[in-house]
């Protein structure tokens, strides 16, 4: 129950603003994550679901740095596993030889290989987990079949690594595809830019992010500005088509079992704190409900 406490002083903190005021809810969490270590109580975990173009990355970059747990990235795992030549990143390249995706049993096995060895030992964590939160999950599940290893198959997904809740980040494909489109990264500083801007009737508004002072001292944005190759329409409408037949099943799931939070992100990053705030007062009724049940 004093886990349950600490959170709620920390939604009531988050109603204030400024630095202060997130060290504060910083402490508060930390009291809980002891807490919770103490009676053996599990994290709160947080799947990421969104669009291609939707700011998925984006968003989970800053609300890691939020909450203070660790964002892991599918794709980079699976990476990592090539990179490091492991068994499961030998099969991985492999796949990628013979121009086929890695099929969902490998996916599964990649990830929680990753898991047990970044946080299941938090001495070797480059991040702090703050409790009551363990870790953000950007880019799994992508499938059905995915999703049911996590809430069907308890022998394999163990339960410390179970997701919480999902976070569907709401974006209409049109605005997706004109992020996507807008898509900039400088060859010169190596920072990523976006120069759409995104202002439509039904109350999307979203500047372009460019560099400050604006135009760039450092680089000449015509010759310098690269666009990734397969940032085409073409490429982002069939991976649109490809998220709605694969991945939006998902995320129906979540909803079906009461575990989704919708953010609809109309002023883009300025509505940080509105997602802030989903998360940190649903992850209060979650551990509101499992501390009841002690």
């Amino acid at each position: 129950m004093f886990a349950s406490k600490c959170m709620e002083k920390g939604i009531k903190l988050l109603r204030w603003q400024g630095e202060t005021t997130m060290l504060r809810f910083m402490t508060s969490a930390a009291s809980c994550r002891d807490s919770a270590k103490s009676q053996n109580q599990e994290f709160i975990n947080i799947s990421l679901i969104g669009k291609p173009g939707s700011g998925k990355g984006t968003y989970g970059q800053l609300l890691s740095k939020f909450l203070g747990c660790p964002l892991v990235i599918m794709g980079d795992v699976l990476r990592d596993h090539v990179v490091k030549g492991t068994e499961i990143g030998m099969k991985i390249a492999q796949c990628q030889r013979e121009g086929k995706l890695a099929n969902d049993e490998l996916v599964v096995e990649a990830l929680l290989k990753h898991l047990e060895n970044t946080l299941s030992s938090p001495h070797k964590s480059k991040k702090s987990v703050v409790a009551p939160f363990g870790y953000i999950l950007d880019g799994f599940p992508r499938t059905l079949q995915q999703a049911e290893y996590m809430f069907l198959d308890s022998t394999q997904w163990p339960k410390q690594f179970g997701i919480t809740f999902a976070v569907n980040i709401d974006v209409p494909d049109e605005i997706c595809i004109e992020k996507m489109l807008g898509r900039r990264k400088c060859k010169v500083c190596h920072e990523s830019f976006n120069v759409a801007d995104v202002n439509t009737p039904n109350g999307f508004v979203m500047p372009p992010k460019l560099p400050s002072p604006y135009p760039c001292q450092k680089c000449d944005m015509d010759q310098d500005w690269e666009i990734r190759i397969d940032d085409t329409k073409e490429i982002m409408i069939r991976r649109l088509t490809e998220y709605h037949d694969k991945s939006s099943p998902v995320a129906n799931l979540f909803r079906d079992r009461d575990k989704l939070v919708t953010f609809t992100p109309f002023k883009g990053i300025a509505d940080m704190p509105i997602l802030q705030d989903l998360v940190i007062q649903r992850s209060s009724s979650n551990y509101n409900e499992e501390s009841s049940k002690e």
